[in-house]
Order: structure tokens, then C-alpha cells, then sequence
């Protein structure tokens, strides 16, 4: 005899499969959730605080729960605290509109899947929730779905769906040298500010499969952007990355860590912009060393440089042209205290990279801050976050090299000329170049790259 469940105690199974639980201290936003919700066909219940939530989830056990961040009494991550101890399994998305990274970050050590901020976009809201609660859904003993090279993969989790553009893999012309691809050991997180934002902001870092490269988004988003030449947005004394509505600004010391490190699969969470540390790269090498690479399967070759490319004039130009290995000869020259600064950098070893360019920050003149900030930039410069340079020298450091600003444009051109996603094989020369610069040079590189695969 079969034991089938009559159909209201089915249906009764069935609202509570798809039940949401509202948290959130604003009415308006409560009717608004319940309103979308219902109309798609999702039972909801709702609570005004913390304190009512808990209370009501000791006789109810929803299918997910969406709970406001910032609320008077308990507030959501306490709330998120007991609501884990109370059932360990129960997905729940936090709601806020000041979701910094470091917020974040500490949901996602609770236990948190995801973020929406407000004011919230309700379609994709209900695209959050219906991804959420399938990923709750049994799934039977078939096999993850399987990252393949030369095609978009998707990273499926409870917290994102994420698409994947492996730009960087598509096609590998030039080939030099075969290196091993590499990722983290596992995720990392970095606190910081943004320089040209004055945000807080920080980075979530996290390993990536093979034949993926590196990629930035958003902490709440879903549209990830490819750290590649042909999505540069702006090199406006930085270097921006921008797909649709997502942006991440200032990778380029991120950029020149991974490039001396060898990272090819990365996957960077930041606020729009990459937090500027000390100026440096040097939080990021110490990061990668503390989490550790691991080696991974899969081609990926060295950029053969085979004849000179070159952009700029005599006072102002960048070359790169065939070398056995990649380096970067620059002059700068500036009034002094600063003067003209030559250096010249193999790069090899990675602890070569970390000892002689990486601790080498960025730089700025007294006079020029004024000007930046008129223009909505270095809004976040501190005293502990760049080099500010006076008539007498640095005015809020001691130099860690004698000619550190020339160092540190060489840093800088390492993280640009990386977004390629492959390393180079060849010698850059540079004569007082920057950002876009860099990017002009690389978009010659790539065209050479196309050609060549034709």
C-alpha cells in the first residue's frame, strides 16, 4: 500500500518549500517584498526586528529569509547569529544600503548566501530568490557541471551565478614559454580605502578553475568583468575596468602582484574600486604568500614579443621589443627633489619582485593635490596611503628607496601590461609614460596577437 499525502498536506509541503521570511525595520520595504513576492506565487511572513524574527522562526521554519542589515536593537548580523544556531541550513540573503565589504565579509563568515542593496530592484530580486531556493532543491547524484576551456562557464554557488569569460585562453597566439596556471589555495580577504573614491572598500579574493583568468566584480552583483585590455574603460591616473554597470577601479598594483606571482584564475570581489593599502603592492604579496598558489592544468604561454611596437613622442614614450626575458627600463624626470630616475627590473623570481618594486608606492606633488580632488580624485589620499612629495622631499615618510617614485612606475607598468592575461616575453623602455600609455602599447600587443592567430 502506497502512503500517498493528501493534497492539502501537499500543498501545505509545497508553500513551505517556497516560504520567505521579510526582516527588515521599514514598513515600506516590507509591503514592497510582500507585494512582489506573493505575486510570484511565494507565501511570505514578515518581521519588523530581530527580536520578532527569532521569535517567530522557534514555530516556523521558512525556505529562505531576506533580513535588513541595519536595525535598532538586534541588528541583522546578530540576528543572522541566532537564526544559524536555530537551523545551520537555512539560507538567508542580507538586505542593506551600505553594503561595504567589510559588512560583507562578516555575513559571509555567518553563514550568509548573498546580498541585495538598496533600494532593491525588485525583478532582480525574485531572480535572486528563485536561484537561491533551486539551489536548495535536491539534485539527485548527477555530476557539477564541468568547466571547459574556450567557452563561458558559469560558477554556480548559493551566493552567485556567475558568467565567465575566459577572453584570455580564447586564443593564444605569440607563445613563448609554457607556464603552469595558478590560483589561491583558497579565498582571502584584504581591508582598505579607495584613493580616488575616499570609500572604505576591500577585496575578496577567490580561487578560480583553470582556463578562467582574472575577474572582478561587485560584492552584491552578478556581472562579472574580465581583467583585459579590451574592457579598460578609463586610465585616468588609474586604470578602470567597467562591464555594464560593474567597475573596478585602480587594479593596477592587484594587477602587477598577480603578473609577478604568475596568477592566471582569480576571482576579485571590491566595491568599485581596489583598495589602495599602503600605496603598494606590497599587501599583496604578503597575502599570496600567506594563502599560498597552487599549480593548475591547462596551456598558457608567455607573450613572444617578435618586433618593436612603440606609442608616444621623444619626450614621452613607451617600446617594447624581443627579449628572452620581460623587463622594464624607465627614466622619469621631475623637478627635485625628485630629479631624473633611472631603473631597470628583470622580472623573475617573485620574491625579486616583492624585495625591489612591490613595497614602492604611489606618489603625488603638494601642488597637484588640490588639482586631483578639484576633479573628483584622490579622495581618500592619506598621509599613510601615498608618498605626498614637498620642495624638501617626502613630507609624511621616509623614502624606502632613494629613487622609489621611478620604482614605483615600473610597478605600475607591470599591472597594466598584464591585462593581456598573459605575462611577456620582451623589453619595455619608458620614458615619462603612465596609465594610458601602458594601455596604448598593450591594445598594439593585441592587435599583433590577432593578426597572428588569423
Amino acid at each position: 500500500m502506497h502512503n500517498l499525502a493528501s493534497g492539502t498536506e501537499f500543498q501545505e509541503q509545497s508553500e513551505t518549500n517556497r516560504l520567505v521570511l521579510v526582516v527588515d525595520d521599514e514598513a515600506s520595504i516590507r509591503r514592497s517584498l510582500e507585494g512582489v513576492l506573493k505575486d510570484e506565487g511565494f507565501p511570505v511572513v514578515l518581521a519588523e526586528d530581530g527580536e520578532s524574527a527569532i521569535k517567530l522562526l522557534m514555530n516556523t521554519r521558512p525556505a529562505l529569509v531576506l533580513l535588513d542589515i541595519w536595525m535598532p536593537g538586534m541588528d541583522g548580523l546578530e540576528t543572522l547569529r541566532k537564526i544559524k544556531e536555530l537551523y545551520p541550513d537555512l539560507p538567508v540573503v542580507m538586505v542593506s544600503g551600505h553594503a561595504t565589504i567589510s559588512t560583507a565579509v562578516a555575513a559571509t563568515r555567518l553563514g550568509a548566501v548573498d546580498f541585495l542593496e538598496k533600494p532593491l530592484d525588485l525583478s532582480g530580486t525574485i531572480q535572486l530568490v528563485r536561484r537561491v531556493l533551486s539551489s536548495q532543491q535536491p539534485q539527485g547524484d548527477e555530476e557539477s557541471p564541468q568547466w571547459e576551456a574556450l567557452e563561458p562557464a558559469t560558477v554556480g554557488s548559493l551566493r552567485e551565478s556567475l558568467t565567465i569569460n575566459p577572453v584570455v585562453f580564447s586564443r593564444q597566439s605569440l607563445r613563448g614559454r609554457a607556464l603552469p596556471q595558478k590560483t589561491l589555495a583558497h579565498a582571502a580577504i584584504l581591508y582598505g580605502q579607495g584613493l580616488h573614491s575616499g570609500r572604505k572598500s576591500g577585496l575578496i579574493l577567490e580561487p578560480l578553475p583553470p582556463n578562467s583568468g582574472i575577474h572582478f566584480v561587485g560584492v552584491s552583483e552578478t556581472t562579472v568583468v574580465p581583467a583585459h585590455v579590451d574592457f579598460v574603460e578609463s586610465t585616468g591616473f588609474a586604470t578602470t575596468v567597467r562591464l555594464g554597470q560593474t567597475q573596478a577601479g585602480t587594479i593596477e598594483h592587484l594587477m602587477s602582484a598577480l603578473c609577478a606571482y604568475g596568477v592566471s584564475n582569480v576571482l576579485v570581489k571590491c566595491n568599485g574600486e581596489v583598495p589602495v593599502m599602503d600605496g603598494s603592492a606590497r599587501e599583496f604579496c604578503r597575502l599570496f604568500e600567506e594563502v599560498g598558489l597552487v599549480e593548475q592544468d591547462g596551456e598558457w604561454y608567455e607573450i613572444d614579443i617578435k618586433k618593436p611596437l612603440e606609442v608616444g613622442d621623444d619626450k614621452e614614450f613607451i617600446r617594447i621589443e624581443p627579449a628572452e626575458e620581460f623587463c622594464v627600463d624607465y627614466t622619469l624626470r621631475y623637478p627635485e627633489p625628485v630629479g631624473e630616475q633611472r631603473f631597470t627590473f628583470t622580472l623573475s623570481e617573485p620574491s625579486m619582485y616583492r624585495d625591489a618594486i612591490a613595497p614602492c608606492r604611489t606618489f603625488s606633488f603638494i601642488k597637484d593635490v588640490g588639482h586631483l580632488q578639484r576633479q573628483g580624485l584622490a579622495l581618500g589620499g592619506r598621509f599613510d596611503n601615498f608618498l605626498l612629495i614637498g620642495s624638501e622631499g617626502a613630507i609624511n615618510d621616509e623614502w624606502r628607496f632613494p629613487n622609489e617614485p621611478v620604482r614605483h612606475k615600473i610597478l605600475d607598468a607591470i599591472g597594466d601590461l598584464y591585462l593581456l592575461g598573459r605575462r611577456l616575453r620582451g623589453k619595455v623602455t619608458a620614458r615619462m609614460t603612465g596609465h594610458s600609455d601602458n594601455i596604448a602599447l598593450l591594445k598594439k600587443i593585441r592587435d599583433e596577437l590577432q593578426r597572428a592567430s588569423q
